[in-house]
């Protein structure tokens, strides 16, 4: 028999939005693994297509990847990759509620909050404003999950000096 857990509205919320980010990441790295290694049939592939002059998303995605240099994509698809292996292992086990889990998810979390921050300053627009109001509410979720047991504890052993 299993006992059923009743989770937190912020940890359903928190696990869905990161694991959108798990799976967009996995895509990511999984188209960039595949045209990193058949990318002369990319070119060849686009230079027959882009003769139809559609603009379709098959032709967006063709562009982009052209523009970008073989070892490019292989960094990418790497990067990308062990980015949302770890930021998986990190969501199941916040799910689950292990401890080690809040503390790797609340550093997944805030890595990439200065690239966020610099990208918001330089760059602006309602999409990158978003994304870092999200992720700030969810580090500042995490610090309290994670701080609030810490703090219980330290209460405890204080009243038991």
């Amino acid at each position: 028999m299993t006992v059923q857990t009743q989770r937190t509205l912020s940890t359903k919320l928190i696990v869905a939005y990161k694991g959108c980010i798990v799976l967009v990441l996995a895509i990511i790295s999984i188209l960039s693994f595949f045209s990193w290694k058949n990318y002369d049939r990319l070119a060849i592939l686009a230079q027959d297509y882009l003769v139809d002059g559609e603009f379709t998303l098959s032709d967006w995605f063709l562009n982009t990847v052209l523009d970008i240099a073989p070892d490019g994509l292989r960094k990418i698809a790497r990067v990308a990759g062990i980015y949302a292996i770890v930021m998986g292992m990190a969501t199941i086990g916040f799910w689950y509620g292990k401890k080690w889990a809040n503390i790797l998810m609340l550093l997944m979390v805030s890595l990439p909050l200065p690239t966020e921050i610099l990208n918001c300053w330089h760059h602006f627009s309602g999409k990158h404003l978003v994304i870092l109001l999200l992720n700030i509410i969810v580090v500042m979720l995490l610090l309290k999950k994670v701080l609030t047991p810490a703090a219980e504890s330290v209460s405890k052993l204080q009243e038991s000096i």
